[in-house]
């Protein structure tokens, strides 16, 4: 069986119209598995954070990691504020802080969520690791802003991450 070395060329999207080529993007996208965290910071009024899958280690040397938010996240805006944000790699039990951390309003996320404070942002108490960081620096990305964090701490613990997978959160087994 020979195996072509010439990459093909991508479909034009020119066939179809800016919602469905958004559409079928959203699917292709939603292809990819990924663990779900969720980013934490200190605000004014409190603590703060919203659940990501769009993050990534960045760098070894130094240790450097890149998550993406939505350029109006509140979330954003605080971390930006703050200097300080957590990374909560989140455990495959807890699908329901994933849901409260996307859904809820800002100010009630932390609402009966367990966690301290390490490095002057929160901790969420049971997630299966996590990381500190100073704001780095931020690029812009289209409609998000790509935030560069340099760690400061992390920790891991035992337990199976959350991951999405096809729209749905899933474990690995």
């Amino acid at each position: 069986m020979s195996r072509s070395t010439v990459p093909h060329a991508p479909r034009p999207a020119t066939s179809t119209s800016d919602g469905e080529h958004q559409q079928w993007f959203r699917r292709a996208m939603a292809e990819l598995p990924a663990g779900v965290t969720v980013l934490t910071t200190m605000a004014p009024e409190g603590p703060v954070g919203m659940t990501t899958s769009a993050f990534t280690s960045l760098s070894m040397d130094p240790p450097l990691v890149l998550a993406c938010l939505h350029h109006r996240s509140g979330t954003l805006a605080a971390i930006l504020e703050h200097g300080a944000f957590a990374v909560n790699v989140l455990a495959d039990t807890m699908d329901h802080t994933s849901q409260v951390f996307a859904e809820k309003p800002l100010p009630e996320r932390f609402t009966g969520v367990p966690h301290h404070h390490q490095d002057t942002v929160p901790i969420l108490d049971d997630a299966i690791a996590w990381i500190t960081c100073r704001v780095h620096t931020t690029y812009p990305g289209g409609d998000h802003t790509i935030l560069i964090g340099a760690v400061t701490h992390s920790t891991c613990g035992r337990g199976r991450p959350l991951v999405r997978h096809q729209g749905a959160y899933r474990g690995l087994t």
